[in-house]
């Protein structure tokens, strides 16, 4: 069972090496790559294929080991010192190659991403191998199930078995701690950290829950294969291990970073983007120049701050002389900031508390922002269509635009 080639021949786990690669190849290509700059989100950003992989894992593990407990072979396995080994062998042909497969997806993804910014090394370093340890624990838990079952009843109950796992203990499972919580991130995490806790928690019960069924003996009585004392012990201890995970500390496995961004050049504003979005970088500042040297120009001094923050996930600005913007979802993908968004980033008074609330401004307020936003467009040339707003916006004389401007740097915003 040591050589690749008899593995190949007599067991299914290997097998999973093709659509492991697949699989892969399509959620780095997907979507654009969106997640490149930023680690946290790049290592999170992998963890999607997980979703399909880890009840395939399960499912190839339990029909290996289902075959080493069939009849005809299952005196050879319990026969010697060690009956564990022919199973930990298996487990290792299913997990082995998907491991190797996926560690190399999450370095490619993080050489490609040119990381930056400041989410420790080991922090990212550790949800890799968090993963890896859940790739081990989906065969982990095949490798258990199939040593009692026939075959296709190992395989289908330990693939099934696995998936309904991933609802029970995932990210969208119980409040708090989640041991399946890996990650599968499809939006920016900007303005996160891991949690040193949560991640070292998962860590070792993924690996003492591995251990033990991995271990977990049998014994053979009247035809039938059932755990040895010590392997219902193994057993319970596992279930245990694992149902008291929602009851363990600390919960969140996200920590907020209240960070303002660092990356900053120009004066009168002075642009500021997180290292992590270099690559927005030249064009957020040359729609900023853009529209700052059009609103000067046409006396509409007034509408430009003193300084522009990309904003987080958790960073908000609370000087009125700030403006702020976060990087547009659709502009992951393509890669293109528009300058409508820097615009409409420039007129919105995001200091304000009420522009987080519900219901948030009313009416009146709108209408102002909408035509603050026209005139500033329409310094630069930029015509708007009347038809993308609940009524058409109005374009602004420069005192027009001091008095709303001073208005919303002071907050006095009507509410709806």
């Amino acid at each position: 069972m040591h050589s690749p080639r008899y593995a190949f021949k007599t067991l299914v786990g290997p097998w999973l090496v093709l659509p492991t690669v697949v699989l892969e190849a399509v959620n780095f290509a997907q979507r654009g790559m969106p997640w490149r700059g930023e680690a946290l989100w790049t290592v999170d950003w992998f963890a999607i294929v997980l979703f399909i992989l880890g009840p395939l894992l399960a499912g190839a593990a339990a029909v290996d080991a289902a075959r080493l407990s069939r009849p005809g072979n299952i005196h050879l396995v319990l026969a010697t010192k060690q009956p564990h080994r022919p199973y930990l062998r298996a487990a290792a042909w299913s997990a082995g190659p998907v491991l190797a497969v996926h560690l190399l997806t999450i370095a490619t993804g993080l050489i490609i991403s040119g990381v930056h910014g400041s989410v420790p090394w080991p922090g990212i370093i550790s949800a890799a191998l968090i993963q890896c340890a859940a790739i081990c624990w989906y065969t982990a838990i095949g490798s258990a199930i199939g040593r009692f079952a026939s075959p296709l009843v190992a395989g289908a109950a330990a693939a099934v078995g696995a998936f309904t796992l991933i609802y029970l203990l995932g990210e969208g499972g119980s409040t708090g701690f989640n041991l399946l919580a890996l990650g599968g991130a499809t939006v920016s995490r900007l303005g996160y950290d891991y949690t040193p806790g949560y991640l070292a928690t998962q860590l070792a019960l993924f690996v003492i829950t591995s251990a033990l069924l991995l271990w977990l003996p049998l014994r053979q009585r009247s035809g039938l294969r059932l755990p040895t004392s010590a392997g219902a012990v193994c057993a319970a201890l596992t279930v245990v291990l694992v149902a008291s995970g929602p009851y363990a500390l600390p919960a969140d496995r996200l920590t907020p970073v209240t960070a303002a961004p660092t990356d900053c050049s120009g004066t009168e504003p002075k642009i500021c983007l997180y290292p992590e979005h270099q690559r927005f970088k030249y064009q957020v500042v040359q729609h900023v120049q853009t529209l700052t040297e059009a609103a000067n120009a046409a006396g509409y001094t007034s509408l430009m701050p003193e300084r522009f923050d990309e904003l987080s996930r958790t960073y908000r600005i609370s000087d009125p002389t700030v403006s702020g913007m976060e990087i547009p979802a659709d502009a992951y993908p393509s890669g293109q900031v528009r300058i409508e968004d820097v615009a409409s980033a420039l007129v919105r008074p995001l200091h304000c508390d009420l522009m987080y609330e519900e219901p948030g401004p009313g009416p009146t307020y709108w209408q102002e922002e909408f035509s603050l936003y026209a005139t500033l467009l329409h310094t630069a040339d930029i015509k708007v269509d009347p038809n993308e707003f609940p009524a058409p916006p109005k374009i602004l004389s420069p005192q027009e635009v001091e008095k709303i401007m001073s208005s919303h740097r002071s907050c006095s915003l009507e509410s709806a």
